[in-house]
């Protein structure tokens, strides 16, 4: 027995952890709605007990006034009807004041937790999103939800309200004949086992399928989202995105039927025993009145009481069921919010440099992704220094991307540092640090927002109508695309919404080139800036690059060496390994894999 103890209270004190974190989501929440929720609901119970015995009070002053000869009052009837009327009007009434005040709560309560969801997503490393475990703890918090905190609290209180109503309706019931109240008892508590075993079971299953409904999500998404919508129609793969979609619904559905139909029959069952018990309690207290020793109203209250406890017990074993039903989603709501970043801010961090002197380095870095055992990077050294135009070449899977990942901490090298003026930039802020960096990557995000907007998510603290944010677009040729929109710069570039326009690729990207120069940063990463342009607008981006660089560093990788060759040093990486360095025309006169990648794209030119 002792070596089951500490199992036994690390439950009881998991399941008094989980109940405090709700509790202090009501915070959130305006007390005053607290105390008009738990004063309405005990209301609306006084109200239909009250209604309940004026019933059995109204029946004996009927039953006493025929038998004493002098005939029924119909005044009085109509007054005791009146009263039980008004009794019952108050108590729905009641009702939906109570559920106004929980709808109330329940929406500052949801928007709360959303939030919360959201902000730990994005506070998330990078590299949780290389996990499958990180998408299904995301996906059972969702599954969790936003509403499954305020439901907490509206089952409580219906447990509450169905208790109550449940312990009035015993009392009145022991009274008035006691021997029933047992096997009413056992009634509700089948239906409490019922309840409680399969919402478990149902609870189980939802656990077990939550990759293969986000398989389903996943084809689902691919069939009804515009960046897939092109390639879908000219593959001609909607049919086999459903077949797909269909065949895991069909695994899914198959398996929650299961639970279902053996629910529907336990449940089925335990309705029959309620019936029986009311029937057999009518039928003995019928049998009491029949030899005197119970009186008509007793007969009346006792059916009445019966139906309102098997309809009070009914919701009250419900609402318990979804009491338990909601703390094991819980549970998995909190295990998410309490995920915390590994690069979170250090208690002390260092300031940053008001300018940078020797620039951001990598210094012998190598790192592998969570899932891989192959590195990405092995061994690279690299440096950024302020007001040079640093150029990175290599072919696709080298690397290159990863590289610009680790130089602004979106991940920690294994081995190796990445360093900020020779200091390891993991002494700083790691948001701070990423402030001096405007990066434009090669899968850069089209936003479904207005064009001043597209260009500011960049620097948010500046104005949309900064005069920098024209001079910027003017630099990279996006202020003749917007200018020629139907509402110009605040025109939305997506048709997912009314009065928006779909721009090109090209286009597309110099939008994104205005966004990463509109921030006064201290670099800028360009990650093949102008693949998707003509060469007329990329000589007149890269046409005096350095002055428009603003003292700034900048690292461009492409794979353009016309655009290339004006770089001041030059990087090439090859699976993951620095293989050669220096100017132009060292790396031309050292013959090796650059003069190789020169050569052949001049080739294509003579040809």
């Amino acid at each position: 027995m002792s070596a089951q103890s500490p199992s036994i209270s690390g439950k009881i004190e998991r399941y008094f952890s989980l109940w405090r974190k709700v509790i202090a989501l009501l915070k959130y929440s305006s007390k005053r709605l607290g105390i008009f929720v738990f004063v309405a609901a005990l209301l609306e119970i006084m109200l239909a007990l009250g209604a309940l015995l004026a019933i059995k009070l109204a029946v004996d002053d009927i039953t006493q006034s025929a038998n004493s000869g002098d005939g029924v009052d119909m005044g009085r009837v109509l007054a005791a009807i009146s009263i039980v009327l008004g009794l019952f009007l108050a108590g729905r009434i009641m009702h939906s004041v109570a559920n106004y005040y929980r709808a109330a709560q329940g929406f500052v309560v949801s928007d709360y937790v959303n939030r919360a969801i959201q902000e730990r997503a994005v506070a998330a490393d990078l590299s949780f999103y290389d996990s499958a475990l990180y998408y299904d703890s995301l996906e059972r918090a969702r599954q969790a939800g936003a509403q499954r905190p305020a439901q907490v609290i509206a089952n409580a209180l219906n447990v509450f309200r169905g208790g109550m109503m449940l312990a009035g309706i015993a009392v009145v019931l022991f009274i008035v004949e006691w021997r029933l109240l047992p096997i009413s008892l056992i009634a509700v508590g089948l239906m409490l086992v019922v309840q409680v075993r399969f919402t478990r079971q149902r609870f189980l299953l939802q656990r077990r399928l939550v990759q293969k409904e986000r398989h389903a999500s996943y084809a689902d998404w691919l069939m009804t989202s515009q960046p897939f919508a092109k390639e879908i129609r000219l593959w001609d793969i909607g049919a086999y995105l459903r077949a797909q979609y269909m065949n895991i619904r069909k695994v899914v559905r198959k398996d929650y039927l299961a639970i279902e139909r053996r629910k529907s029959i336990a449940e089925s069952l335990v309705s029959v025993v309620g019936t029986l018990v009311v029937f057999a309690s009518a039928a003995f207290i019928l049998y009491r009145f029949s030899t005197g020793q119970a009186q008509l109203s007793d007969l009346i209250m006792v059916v009445l009481l019966l139906v309102r406890a098997e309809t009070a017990g009914r919701d009250f074993v419900m609402s318990l069921s979804r009491l338990y039903d909601d703390q094991l989603f819980l549970n998995q709501l909190f295990v998410f919010l309490e995920l915390k970043p590994v690069m979170a801010k250090g208690e002390v961090a260092q300031p940053l440099p008001a300018q940078a002197k020797e620039g951001v380095a990598l210094e012998h870095v190598t790192f592998s992704y969570p899932t891989s055992e192959q590195p990405a990077l092995e061994d690279v050294s690299l440096r950024i220094r302020p007001g040079q135009f640093t150029a990175l070449v290599g072919g696709n899977g080298s690397g290159k991307t990863t590289l610009i990942k680790l130089l602004c901490r979106l991940y920690d090298p294994q081995e190796g540092s990445v360093t900020y003026d020779g200091v390891n930039v993991q002494a700083f802020d790691p948001v701070a640090y990423r402030k001096q960096f405007s990066v434009i990557f090669q899968d850069f995000v089209q936003f479904a927002y207005t064009g001043r907007d597209n260009i500011r998510l960049a620097d948010l603290g500046r104005d949309g109508n900064d005069a920098r944010l024209h001079d910027v677009a003017r630099l990279t040729g996006a202020h003749e695309v917007l200018e020629e929109l139907p509402h110009g710069y605040d025109t939305v570039l997506s048709r997912m919404f009314d009065g928006g326009v779909e721009l090109s690729g090209g286009q597309w990207q110099k939008i994104a080139l205005s966004r990463a120069m509109f921030p006064e940063s201290k670099f800028i990463i360009l990650d093949e800036p102008t693949s998707a342009i003509d060469p007329n607008a990329e000589a007149e981006l890269f046409d005096g690059f350095r002055d428009k660089l603003e003292g700034r560093g900048a690292l461009v990788i492409s794979h353009r060496l016309s655009t290339i060759r004006q770089a001041d040093y030059t990087y090439v990486l090859d699976n993951g390994k620095i293989v050669e360095e220096g100017t132009h025309a060292q790396l031309i006169g050292q013959n090796g894999r650059y003069a190789e990648m020169f050569e052949r794209q001049g080739r294509g030119y003579r040809s």
